[in-house]
């Protein structure tokens, strides 16, 4: 279940530390596997506890509705393919997601940790790949020089200059005509 905190709470290393354990929870469950497919950050947090050779040992099969399972179909064979794939709440718990509560029942924001998979893979710093930038962001946060971030400030810390994200926008409109 994701964290419930109240707006001005001040995060310190227990609140990390925590966080990291529920994450490596996550991870050796059986489904854990499918965070070494993610890619991105998903991807960075599940090596630092999951061996890479872990990410061949799927599908398990556990969960029967497609919310915790990927399917792709082969457009040349209509063969289908399955696999363990991350549910929301993992995802959330994955990057270290918080419910912010300005009062009892009023819902502020997401905080966390790391940004959304949404939010990244919609911005211009998804490379494709994970780099140099990726690895020093990651150490900054993993070895807590930074606290949780709302969703608006991942959104604007991602989103960059306007000229690289209309180069992004061609270079991946560009590479799906390609394909």
């Amino acid at each position: 279940q994701v964290p419930i905190v109240f707006n001005g709470h001040v995060f310190t290393w227990a609140d990390y530390d925590a966080y990291a354990c529920q994450r490596d929870y996550i991870l050796q469950r059986p489904r854990g596997h499918a965070a070494l497919l993610y890619g991105g950050h998903i991807w960075r947090l599940a090596v630092i506890t999951l061996p890479v050779e872990k990410a061949l040992t799927g599908p398990t099969g556990i969960y029967q509705n497609e919310d915790g399972m990927f399917h792709a179909e082969d457009c040349y064979t209509s063969e289908e393919y399955f696999d363990d794939d991350l549910t929301n709440d993992e995802i959330a718990l994955m990057i270290g997601t918080y419910y912010a509560y300005s009062d009892s029942k009023t819902l502020d924001t997401h905080l966390s940790w790391f940004p959304t998979p949404f939010h990244y893979d919609s911005s211009p710093k998804d490379y494709g790949c994970w780099t140099p930038y990726h690895e020093f962001g990651y150490q900054n946060t993993n070895h807590g020089m930074t606290v949780p971030k709302a969703s608006r400030v991942w959104r604007k810390q991602l989103r960059g200059m306007s000229v690289m994200r209309k180069l992004h926008q061609k270079v991946e409109s560009q590479a799906l005509v390609f394909l």
